[in-house]
């Protein structure tokens, strides 16, 4: 693990697999040691060989993405945009298009995942404009510059809540609905050559996935527990999921497309009473 202008970054093998590749990340921003998942998948494409647009509404965190791709040798951007207006998200796919040329890859990353006590309109309204307008939005910026290219990939990362229930009424809702857009997108577009799968992961240790324990935040031994609960007893990161990531928008997966692969050690796949005895034996550790 090397840590580069304040984010640990695991060591990346350049083997070139987005060489001439042009990327968006949304939501790329990273701030403090531990990588959220745009700023992992924006460095790990920067460091596979694609020129990177960092896309978030906050100058400060991409800048802390663009100095860590720079100083690992790769090429990346940034704009600063507020992608629930469609004006901006055109403004985004132009600036990329202007700098490199081309656009074949967009990663609909961008998300908030509030604490959802109380669903009100004004929250409802708020987590469904950026974790599934917003996807819409850039997606239709972007989908006409890769048509006329010859075709792309677009990766929405969504969200194990997409598809178990218990993730907050807004946040399930507008992941589920990324997975439905997901299958929409990958029927509309791929005879423009235009592939789009999604992402799922679970319980990864990123600035915004510590936030959910499933009990309580003051849970004690909260980060042994969501472990626990995969079948592996590990816990993953923002890497897993830009390794995911990365190899949905490659083209090694050309034959790929509407597809939504869970990042989850396996956690949605095994009935919850199996694991209770797993997890029980973890709380008692934890708290030991």
């Amino acid at each position: 693990m090397i840590e580069a202008a304040g984010l640990e970054v695991p060591a990346i093998v350049g083997d070139g697999r987005l060489e001439g590749k042009v990327a968006i990340v949304t939501g790329g921003g990273s701030h403090g040691p531990l990588a959220g998942s745009g700023a992992a998948i924006s460095i790990l494409f920067a460091a596979k060989g694609a020129s990177v647009l960092v896309v978030d509404r906050d100058d400060e965190r991409s800048q802390n993405t663009l100095d860590v791709i720079e100083r690992g040798g790769g090429v990346c951007a940034t704009f600063g945009a507020d992608i629930t207006d469609p004006e901006q998200c055109r403004a985004a796919v132009d600036a990329a298009v202007g700098r490199y040329g081309r656009l074949d890859l967009l990663v609909n990353n961008a998300a908030i995942a509030p604490a959802e006590k109380l669903v009100d309109d004004e929250m409802w309204q708020a987590v469904l404009n950026l974790n599934l307008r917003a996807a819409k939005l850039m997606t239709d910026a972007a989908v006409g510059h890769m048509s006329e290219d010859g075709g792309g990939s677009i990766v929405n990362i969504a969200s194990h809540a997409g598809l178990r229930a218990g993730g907050g009424i807004a946040y399930t809702a507008a992941k589920s609905g990324l997975i439905g857009l997901t299958k929409a997108t990958a029927y509309e577009f791929g005879r423009q050559g235009i592939r789009c799968n999604a992402v799922a992961p679970g319980h990864v240790y990123t600035p915004m996935g510590i936030g959910y324990t499933g009990w309580s935040p003051e849970l004690n031994g909260a980060r042994r527990l969501r472990a626990a609960a995969g079948l592996l007893d590990t816990e993953g990161t923002a890497w897993d999921v830009a390794y995911a990531a990365l190899f949905l928008a490659s083209d090694e997966a050309r034959w790929i497309t509407a597809v939504t692969l869970p990042v989850d050690a396996g956690t949605v796949e095994v009935m919850p009473l199996v694991m209770y005895s797993r997890l029980a034996e973890a709380a008692a550790e934890s708290t030991s």
